[in-house]
């Protein structure tokens, strides 16, 4: 896959997929399966979304290697060749990203999101080796992910070497100040299929970006579509007044929750749950959400116009 067909395949909303489990805590298809086709059937499409499984909106720290594959061949499943699915392969090892890789690939997934090794920090000649051995022993297209979290973000100097990896095709980039955030999208936009991660949308589509990671299509599929049209009708000042309608309240709110529990899970399911999805609790060590908050999401989804599913 070349740039220029990452940038066709994986364009529109990139939603980080929430993985339903049952009451005792096990893995939902049935309802991931719903929910999907939920996602579908209310507009996302290939050149309009791209579904990112086994993610972290996916609980994947809490999901074993196995439970991940299944997540991964449901979710192939269930979008039926109408919109590409991205799989997160991260890995603290190796090996296990290379198997996971392989699977993904091999059940029909399009693209694998791969940080760097997190919890310890690895040196830039680590990184590039991670990388390049994952290339080479899978055919799976490539995204590269960098993030603040446990040691996996990686400054654009890191990437610019990564981008000499054959398979490399998109980059999920957010960064921790507006000028890198700048740097990384004007030094890779040609080369890369770039997901923007900042929540701004405007300057990143601006630049060269030709998708986001949203949360809200788990639930409200129209509501990142609309935003995502007017971007690319370059309705920059109409996009921003859609985002401040509800992302921004939305994030505010998010911000609540992360400070009672840990993880995305919890937030995206209440909000599923609030428009009649089945989603089931988050798994230990999250919480759940307190009823305080939970009325509050169902008060604002009201409040914005949002349909039930």
């Amino acid at each position: 896959m070349d740039v220029q067909e990452a940038k066709t395949l994986f364009r529109g909303p990139m939603v980080s997929v929430a993985t339903p489990f049952t009451d005792d805590l096990e893995l939902d298809l049935e309802a991931l399966q719903t929910n999907i086709r939920f996602m579908i059937d209310r507009g996302m499409k290939t050149g309009r979304g791209v579904l990112l499984v086994a993610a972290a909106g996916g609980e994947f720290p809490m999901l074993s290697m196995e439970e991940r594959k299944e997540v991964i061949r449901a979710s192939v499943g269930a979008a039926n060749g109408e919109i590409p699915v991205a799989a997160s392969i991260q890995f603290v090892g190796t090996r296990e990203v290379v198997e996971i890789a392989q699977y993904a690939h091999q059940v029909g997934a399009a693209l694998g999101q791969l940080s760097a090794p997190y919890y310890y920090r690895a040196p830039d000649g680590d990184i590039y080796e991670y990388f390049r051995t994952v290339s080479e022993q899978s055919d799976l297209p490539i995204m590269i992910y960098s993030h603040a979290g446990e040691g996996a973000a990686m400054g654009p100097d890191t990437i610019e070497r990564l981008t000499e990896i054959p398979n490399i095709v998109a980059l999920k980039w957010a960064a921790s100040w507006p000028g890198q955030l700048t740097e990384g999208l004007y030094r890779f936009a040609d080369r890369l299929a770039i997901v923007d991660n900042s929540n701004m949308f405007v300057w990143p589509h601006m630049l060269g970006a030709v998708s986001f990671i949203t949360h809200q299509s788990n639930f409200w599929p129209e509501y990142p579509l609309g935003i995502w049209d007017l971007l690319e009708q370059k309705k920059y000042v109409e996009a921003k007044d859609e985002m401040a309608r509800f992302l921004w309240p939305w994030l505010k709110w998010v911000r609540k929750v992360t400070r009672e529990t840990e993880g995305e899970g919890p937030f995206i399911k209440v909000a599923m749950e609030a428009v009649g999805l089945r989603a089931g609790p988050a798994r230990p060590p999250a919480c759940p959400v307190s009823a305080e908050l939970r009325s509050e999401i169902e008060q604002l989804l009201v409040q914005v116009g949002a349909p039930t599913a």
